[in-house]
């Protein structure tokens, strides 16, 4: 599957130590396919910390990509004033209809911890609504103009933990939001629905507009949950590995470290897999204690969509690949097993039966989904 250029990972920061920047400047400097570069910084979500960066620290990149990245920033923050627009109608909206939401993952992180709306681009916003509440909200955006099917896409997908994508144009911009009755994806372990009690919540603010989202250390948590998953594409873009980066060094800050060790060590163990794809800032380095990383194939690399690997044209030995044997980078990440440990259980069992379980599932829905 797709692993990001070392010149791009090296981007992929909120603020560079001295070591840092000449680490990335010296990987710049050795890049030859420009093209396939900006590329991925665009894929990534990277365009607008790659334009900070240049700004601040002259990075080596060729003048001929400075327009163009520009162009990308000018774009980002276009969208984002788009996504803002949409945002406030449907807080007036539920607000008047008595709903209660909590913004998930980019909708609350972008004004969050990135401040710049133009930093973290999103495909779409993500809302999570009590269940009962579920139908209502629909009907609302629909009210407000936005396209929302009643039935999902495919059999496959009915018991999604999200309804299908409503979407609305504005300014010229596809806006995209998705309704969750569930925080957490099907394909990870656990759940994390609107919470009955106000005290894992705070309050965001974003250009007049004030939402609710989960406090740091449960948003941290979900994430975690969100990078650990299945991903469309087979690519784990790297704005969404700065989330749980940048999160988990705002939770250090604020002193709530034993509180998220004790709830939520799974955390933990994503951190120490993602500092063998970019190494983690100091403060976080020194907190886990991390010790020189092991070797590992694969890192970076992730499993594709079951669709993809059933689909494909490949021999059945490669699709089996495919299916039974990510890489080991992406079976510690996603089975949260300590970059330190064997796995040899994941590999032989608990792999196997989850590709199963998987397989059953698509075969339930096409045969008995209604």
């Amino acid at each position: 599957m797709h692993r990001p250029l070392p010149s791009v990972t090296a981007l992929a920061r909120f603020s560079f130590t001295d070591a840092e920047l000449a680490s990335a400047c010296l990987a710049l400097k050795k890049e030859t396919n420009w093209q396939e570069w900006i590329n991925q910084v665009e894929l990534h979500g990277l365009s607008g910390f790659v334009n900070k960066h240049l700004q601040e620290h002259g990075l080596p990149i060729p003048d001929e990509l400075r327009l163009p990245l520009k162009a990308l920033k000018v774009r980002h923050q276009s969208a984002a004033a788009a996504r803002h627009t949409a945002l406030r109608e449907i807080d007036a909206a539920f607000k008047a209809g008595g709903i209660d939401y909590l913004a998930l993952k980019g909708a609350a992180l972008m004004p969050h911890l990135f401040k710049e709306d133009y930093l973290r681009p999103m495909r779409d916003m993500d809302l999570l609504l009590k269940k009962q509440d579920e139908r209502e909200a629909a009907q609302i955006l629909r009210n407000i103009g936005f396209d929302l099917p009643d039935e999902q896409p495919s059999k496959f997908m009915r018991d999604m933990h999200q309804l299908p994508n409503a979407t609305k144009t504005i300014d010229g911009f596809k806006c995209s939001v998705e309704l969750h009755r569930d925080g957490i994806s099907r394909e990870v372990v656990g759940h994390l629905f609107y919470p009955e009690s106000e005290a894992v919540l705070q309050t965001i603010e974003w250009d007049g507009l004030t939402f609710n989202a989960f406090d740091d250390v449960t948003m941290l948590h979900q994430v975690c949950r969100h990078l650990e998953g299945l991903h469309s594409g087979g690519v784990l873009k790297l704005i969404n590995v700065m989330d749980v980066i940048g999160l988990a060094e705002h939770v250090l800050k604020n002193g709530n470290w034993p509180h998220l060790a004790s709830s939520y060590p799974h955390v933990l163990i994503t951190l120490q897999c993602l500092h063998l794809l970019t190494p983690l800032p100091t403060s976080l380095k020194n907190e886990l204690d991390l010790q020189a990383p092991p070797s590992m194939t694969g890192v970076g690399e992730i499993m594709g969509s079951l669709r993809n690997a059933l689909t494909t044209t490949r021999p059945l030995r490669e699709r089996a690949q495919l299916l039974l044997r990510p890489s080991d980078w992406w079976l510690h990440l996603y089975y949260n097993v300590s970059p330190q440990k064997s796995l040899f259980w994941v590999k032989w069992f608990r792999h196997p039966l989850r590709v199963s379980n998987w397989l059953a599932r698509r075969l339930y829905s096409g045969l008995m989904g209604g």
